[in-house]
């Protein structure tokens, strides 16, 4: 197989993937919201999930499933995630000086 073929296999792996994990984000948004399943949402997300395992199987091989999809779907999954509200993601900056002051006393004690 050659190296254009692979590199292309796993481009349309990578986009199943995404989608897949994209997919599942929004079906837990709805459970949560509605309170009911997705199921539409779920069978696309094992769809996109199966046609990228297809892909990257015949690309790279059977490793390459929880070596590649893995991380590309769990990115893809909290990416879109964060993006709908289900949870935030931020960078803590240094603790401001009220507190520091009031974390004092109880250390002291």
């Amino acid at each position: 197989m050659t190296h254009g073929l692979q590199i292309v296999l796993l481009v349309f792996a990578a986009v199943g993937y995404a989608g897949a994990g994209v997919s599942l984000a929004v079906s837990r948004q709805r459970k949560l919201t509605e309170g009911a399943r997705d199921l539409g949402m779920l069978g696309v997300a094992a769809m996109l999930f199966l046609f990228a395992a297809l892909c990257t199987v015949i690309g790279v091989g059977v490793i390459g499933v929880p070596a590649f999809g893995g991380v590309v779907l769990w990115a893809s999954y909290l990416f879109m995630a964060q993006r709908i509200g289900l949870f935030r993601i931020e960078a803590g900056g240094p603790p401001s000086a009220e507190e520091e002051t009031s974390e004092e006393p109880r250390r002291a004690k």
